[in-house]
Formats: structure tokens, C-alpha cells, sequence
């Protein structure tokens, strides 16, 4: 029963891509642990918080990583439509993440939403259309 167990457990951790840490944490080839916690929007396709573009600013957001998952909220505010609020509109995202070598890759319903890499401290993550870095 043992090694079926770890049979299977080595197969769903080589499927993943990923490698573990000492602790059980996935890790990429230059050993950065993927942490778990919580994670700050620092800049948006390299522009500090906040960060104005054509439509629209984006004045926050955090995202949260977790062995079950991720889960993130962006506070944009519109120039025209949103709510209108100047506190801006909160856009949630949640998924499953999985690490490849040095990649990681977050997915909302097995659909990619970023690609990139990380370090025990920093993610930098692409989407279809801005660069992300969220840093601890």
C-alpha cells in the first residue's frame, strides 16, 4: 500500500512540473520556495501604484497563494463606466496555480491569466495585456 501511495504521489508531483523543498514546498530549478501567503501590488507594466493608463488607474490589489490555490482583488477605477466610485471597482480572480522549471501559472477555470516567474518574495507575472509585479 505504501509504494502505491508514493507512486501516485510521485506521479501527481511530476505532473505538476515542479520539484519540492525541504519543507514540501514546490520550488523552481534555483530553489526559490513558491510561498504561500499574501502578496501586494507593487507596479503595473512598470508604473508604481497608482497606475494610470488611456481608460483607466489601477490604485491597488493583493494576491493571496496558497497550496490550495490563489485568489487576487485589483482596485481599478474607471475614467468613464465602472461604478464611478472613487474608491474604484474591485476585480476578483481566483484559481489554481502549477510550477514548470522557473515558470509559474496561474489559471481561473484551467484557462492561463498569468504566466511568469517568482522568487521567495516577488512574483512578476504577464496577462494578455499588462506585466504585473506583486512582492511580500
Amino acid at each position: 500500500m505504501r509504494r502505491v501511495v508514493a507512486a501516485l504521489l510521485a506521479l501527481a508531483l511530476t505532473a505538476c512540473g515542479s520539484s519540492l523543498g525541504d519543507n514540501g514546498t514546490p520550488t523552481g530549478p534555483s530553489g526559490s520556495a513558491l510561498s504561500s501567503g499574501t502578496y501586494t501590488l507593487r507596479s503595473v507594466d512598470g508604473k508604481l501604484l497608482p497606475a494610470a493608463a488611456t481608460d483607466s488607474t489601477v490604485l491597488s490589489g493583493l494576491l493571496t497563494v496558497s497550496d490550495s490555490g490563489w485568489s487576487q482583488v485589483i482596485v481599478v477605477r474607471y475614467a468613464q463606466g465602472g461604478s464611478g466610485s472613487a474608491a474604484g471597482d474591485s476585480l476578483p480572480l481566483s484559481g489554481r496555480w502549477r510550477v514548470d522549471g522557473s515558470t509559474v501559472t496561474f489559471d481561473d477555470g484551467g484557462s492561463p491569466v498569468y504566466v511568469g516567474t517568482y522568487t521567495a518574495t516577488e512574483f512578476n507575472l504577464a496577462s494578455k495585456t499588462s506585466t504585473l509585479v506583486f512582492s511580500k
